[in-house]
């Protein structure tokens, strides 16, 4: 029998030709099979609780090809970062422009309606210079927003790290180590206060009950509307700075 092991790919054919991507996933804390679409990486994954069911998962994937394929081709077009490329800023659109000169990100809000991001260095280096300012500035905006929302709340970060997630846009460990996507960066500054309170409040609550959610209220009354806009656009953030 052919077994499939946690992170290995196998390609379906939908009707229309494509090639459709599933990631076998295997996780010990899931009850049954299923699958979901992972935007940042285009791919499906099929989920199972142990290797034995890996199979299982992928002909439940099998079932619903249609369907992922159809998912996979609305996603938004990668959005690479290179010379010339439109990139959100807290929210604003920006032009990416390569300048020879300097040593820092700036930005340059007189050269026309666009602002421009002018990043310096060898153009070899443009894209990882990019990605670092983002992250940068994920950094510095999250420990503002952190900061504000634990103080209401009288509690105590164990650290703030900035990542590159793949599934969630934040995450909060039970020893209170904060994780973020840099990618909310790129949206309103709304969404990125938003996903900071959440996980803020799950210091006081690691779990999503009532309380929980008047934590979560007490340091950002208008959860409810960020907490929409990113389901209604958030896979247009997972798309930023893909290849």
């Amino acid at each position: 029998m052919l077994a499939l092991e946690s992170h290995q790919r196998v390609f379906l054919l939908a009707k229309s030709g494509v090639s459709v991507p599933i990631r076998v996933h295997i996780d010990k804390r899931a009850r049954r099979v299923s699958v979901r679409i992972d935007p940042m990486a285009r791919e499906a994954v099929a989920t199972a609780p142990a290797n034995r069911f890996a199979l299982e998962a992928i002909s439940f994937a099998s079932e619903r090809v249609e369907w992922i394929a159809d998912r996979l081709g609305a996603l938004p077009p990668p959005v690479v970062f290179k010379p010339g490329s439109y990139i959100p800023l807290r929210g604003v659109i920006h032009r990416l422009k390569h300048v020879e000169t300097g040593r820092t990100v700036k930005v340059d809000r007189t050269s026309g309606p666009t602002p421009l991001l002018l990043i310096p260095g060898p153009r070899e280096s443009f894209r990882d210079k990019t990605r670092g300012f983002f992250r940068a500035a994920a950094r510095n905006d999250f420990a503002e927003r952190v900061a504000v929302h634990a103080a209401t709340l009288k509690v105590t970060p164990r650290s703030i790290s900035i990542k590159d997630t793949r599934s969630r846009w934040g995450s909060c460990s039970s020893e209170g180590r904060l994780n973020f996507s840099w990618r909310l960066v790129c949206a309103p500054p709304f969404a990125l206060d938003y996903v900071a309170a959440h996980e803020v409040a799950h210091i006081k609550e690691m779990n999503h009950s009532n309380r929980f959610w008047k934590q979560v209220e007490r340091c950002y009354p208008d959860w409810r509307e960020a907490r929409t806009w990113l389901h209604e656009r958030g896979s247009a953030l997972h798309a930023i700075g893909d290849e």
